[in-house]
């Protein structure tokens, strides 16, 4: 499964709700450019006054919205459509 095994396995151990810190240390992205996708409206994120939260399932969907899936390689190299 390569090296985002553990990261998925600590998935679940996740607060339903989380922080810009515990976000950036779940997705291994610095705090600033997280704060930068919300500016942007790239991620999803719930205001509650001045706070902001992630919600883990939400940000999950997001990862497999972006994850990029290769198409099988088949034979000599050429890819079958």
């Amino acid at each position: 499964m390569g090296h985002s095994a553990p990261m998925l396995a600590n998935f679940e151990a996740l607060p339903e709700m989380l922080t810009a810190e515990e976000l950036e240390k779940f997705l291994r992205i610095d705090r600033k450019t997280i704060y930068r996708y919300v500016q942007l409206g790239l991620i999803p994120y719930v205001r509650m006054e001045s706070n902001l939260r992630f919600s883990k399932h939400q940000v999950q969907r997001w990862l497999e919205e972006r994850s990029f899936q290769p198409r099988p390689v088949h034979g000599n190299g050429a890819r079958r459509q």
